[in-house]
């Protein structure tokens, strides 16, 4: 609660305090407002739709864990401006995964075995929000987006993409990326870690950091591409750490993804430098949109 009782500490030392305010859009009367206009549309521009996302889940393992509760809000964007113009529609809902919410699930959501026994996800409503195949917009996509194909496969279709990984927040003025963070060192709060707070508190961030939108939506558009440093020499193991390469523990091979073809052939140029073996070993594979963050 904010400490009304302070408010004479706060008008005469200013520099001291930092208010923060609730994310406009998770207040408790948004929701009966939609459609929300944010911006005005200009005629003859191309109109898209993008979904914010998120699940919460009852562990890690898209294999083994079952999504609980599944939050959604569809927006309307500008392709030409690359901005936000409106929120559409919303979805929030639980489903019983069939068996009881670890202990640490519930200590993190705040959802318990009673809010989610019996219920069900509205199968026809959510994939209705895909129809025509938005793109989904997710701040950890390669958490997400594996549990949600396995729960509704035909949403594949759709181009994802991931707020957290594919805008440079460094280069806005952030040192983090994290969602809370994000809000927090721009004044504003909400509950987090439901997953009907965080879609409407992402879809807010992307309106208030136009920019931000706008990187991503354009990394949407072009192709990423995953180089396999295929047999590597364990001597070349810290030259590739040292230039970003990760380590591949499944296929056991060190590995680095980017952005355009340009960068793909300067990394193929580079791990020739670190051993000429890499002009025959060097596996390259292009990524659309619709193909990122799969499992």
């Amino acid at each position: 609660m904010f400490p009304l009782e302070r408010i004479e500490d706060i008008k005469n030392h200013p520099n001291d305090f930092k208010l923060l305010e609730r994310v406009p859009l998770t207040r408790d009367d948004v929701l009966e407002r939609l459609p929300l206009k944010l911006a005005d549309m200009v005629p003859g521009e191309r109109l898209c739709a993008v979904v914010f996302l998120d699940t919460e889940t009852t562990g890690m393992s898209a294999l083994s864990d079952k999504i609980i509760e599944l939050g959604m809000v569809r927006c309307t964007f500008s392709l030409d401006r690359k901005i936000i113009l409106s929120v559409d529609r919303y979805y929030d809902a639980y489903e019983d995964p069939g068996r009881p919410l670890p202990e640490e699930i519930t200590k993190l959501t705040g959802i318990t075995d009673e809010m989610v026994r019996g219920k069900n996800f509205d199968d026809s409503t959510i994939l209705n929000f895909f129809v025509d195949h938005p793109l989904i917009v997710a701040h950890n996509a390669r958490f997400d987006r594996p549990f949600v194909d396995r729960r509704f496969g035909t949403i594949a279709q759709s181009a994802w993409a991931c707020s957290q990984k594919e805008i440079d927040w460094n280069k806005i003025g952030f040192n983090g990326a994290k969602l809370e963070f994000l809000l927090q060192s721009s004044g504003y709060f909400y509950d987090a870690h439901r997953a009907c707070n965080d879609t409407l508190a992402l879809c807010y961030l992307m309106h208030i950091y136009p920019q931000a939108f706008a990187q991503m939506i354009e990394s949407s558009l072009n192709v990423s591409y995953r180089i396999d440093a295929c047999n590597s020499p364990y001597s070349a193991k810290e030259v590739l750490k040292e230039h970003s390469y990760r380590w591949d523990a499944d296929n056991r091979v060190w590995y680095i993804q980017v952005s355009g073809r340009q960068e793909a052939i300067d990394q193929v140029q580079f791990l020739e430098s670190v051993y000429p073996e890499a002009k025959d070993r060097v596996q390259i594979t292009a990524y659309t949109a619709r193909e990122r963050y799969r499992s």
